[in-house]
């Protein structure tokens, strides 16, 4: 079942439906539903902005029930695939915008490109029961992911750089780049059964 930006491959309780819906459009979500509505979950959702990747997190933050470090570790991953696989904005470019304050003017200015306006990133939420898995793909080149994997040639003292390492400490239970590394699955177990 499609929505604005998200596609529900299992079909919700009508709650936690109208609940997604209303998050992914930037109204106040209301009261959040009862647990018990996803213990069964499977949705992709698009994220292009940073404003799409807060509401992926909200939602995933109540659907799969994460510790608050596998959180931060899956924003990591979901603003890389945005901002270093779409916007293709290199370590080095991202440095000398920092440096310059032009940061975010450089994000708004590639969004709004004819080369990467049309670009999105995929996150793929899972949900069976106690255990979750996430699969994030976006549609840029890729990259050499396995020296950011290595914990002795990772950056851990610079302005930026850390996300890999952030999210490969954040408590999953696996953590994976497949091809090119322009896709990353992250597995796990939900946080503490609120259902009873």
């Amino acid at each position: 079942m499609p929505l604005p930006g998200c596609l529900m491959h299992v079909i919700p309780h009508p709650d936690a439906l109208a609940w997604i819906s209303r998050i992914l459009r930037c109204v106040d979500g209301g009261q959040t539903p009862d647990p018990r509505h996803f213990r069964q979950f499977h949705a992709t959702i698009q994220v292009q902005t940073f404003d799409d990747i807060d509401q992926c997190m909200k939602i995933a933050n109540v659907v799969l029930e994460l510790a608050p470090e596998a959180m931060i570790g899956l924003r990591e991953l979901i603003v890389n695939a945005v901002e270093h696989g779409n916007l293709e904005i290199d370590f080095d470019l991202k440095s000398d915008l920092l440096c310059q304050g032009k940061w975010q003017d450089e994000i708004e200015r590639r969004l709004a490109s004819v080369e990467y306006r049309d670009r999105f990133s995929s996150v793929e939420l899972r949900r069976d029961g106690a255990q979750f898995t996430i699969r994030i793909a976006d549609q840029g080149l890729g990259f050499d992911w396995h020296t950011h994997l290595d914990p002795d040639k990772a950056p851990t003292h610079m302005l930026h750089g850390r996300g890999i390492s952030l999210a490969n400490r954040a408590g999953f239970d696996g953590f994976e780049y497949e091809g090119a590394g322009n896709q990353v699955i992250v597995w796990g177990a939900c946080g503490p059964d609120r259902t009873g």
